[in-house]
């Protein structure tokens, strides 16, 4: 009997430290395009296959056609696929639309062609009562993603903890799951296929108990 009694203490502590006035309902969110694929200049002469994905107002990636446009296509020229042709030295902006909804990026044609960062960065910070801090980082490391945390990462326990990118930071809702929370503390690395997520699909990232769903904390990238 005492025993049953403990283990039923201790079930109802992991449990109160995931419900209450914290669960998250499915919330609607801005719609957004995002670019995903990127230069940062573009030599002349050189062509570029950019990419972007659309995201409804519930955060859920669509199959929605992107539409593509320069500001200036005597400059840089780019089709309705996302190729991109330098022309001439310049500065322009390469927009991605679908509706009103739009992303763009500057691109500068000239002598050189540089692709976008390959890594993006963040600081975590805790939703509720819930402890969540550290710095993170997503790399693209070729055919796949790498999001870390990193060693001053620090996260409250609790029961089914994962690890999510996402266009929101309060619901996971169209969002990549990367895996089950490794360790409440210290540097950790999760594999992000590229079939799942680009570098510049998703803005933040989430730590959610997903028995009762809810987050524990979240963290925007600053880049």
């Amino acid at each position: 009997m005492r025993n049953l009694l403990a283990i039923g203490l201790i079930t109802l502590f992991a449990l109160s430290s995931c419900i209450g006035t914290d669960i998250v309902e499915e919330l609607e969110v801005p719609e957004e395009v995002t670019i995903s694929e990127a230069v940062d200049s573009l030599r002349i002469g050189d062509s570029f296959q950019f990419a972007a994905s659309h995201f409804d107002d519930f955060g859920i990636k669509t199959d929605q056609t992107i539409n593509w446009s320069s500001t200036d296509p005597m400059i840089i020229d780019i089709d309705n696929t996302g190729l991109a042709t330098a022309l001439t030295e310049g500065n322009i902006y390469i927009k991605a639309w679908v509706g009103n909804v739009v992303d763009s990026v500057k691109v500068n044609a000239g002598t050189t062609t540089t692709v976008m960062s390959s890594t993006r960065n963040g600081s975590l910070q805790g939703n509720s009562s819930y402890t969540v801090i550290g710095n993170f980082n997503l790399t693209d490391v070729g055919d796949h993603l790498e999001l870390t945390f990193e060693e001053n990462f620090r996260a409250s326990n609790g029961p089914g903890l994962f690890v999510y990118l996402s266009n929101s930071s309060s619901n996971v809702t169209g969002g990549v799951e990367a895996g089950r929370l490794m360790s409440n503390s210290g540097e950790q690395t999760y594999v992000i296929s590229k079939e799942d997520a680009q570098l510049n699909t998703y803005s933040h990232v989430i730590i959610y108990c997903k028995p009762f769903g809810v987050i524990f904390g979240f963290g925007a990238f600053n880049n």
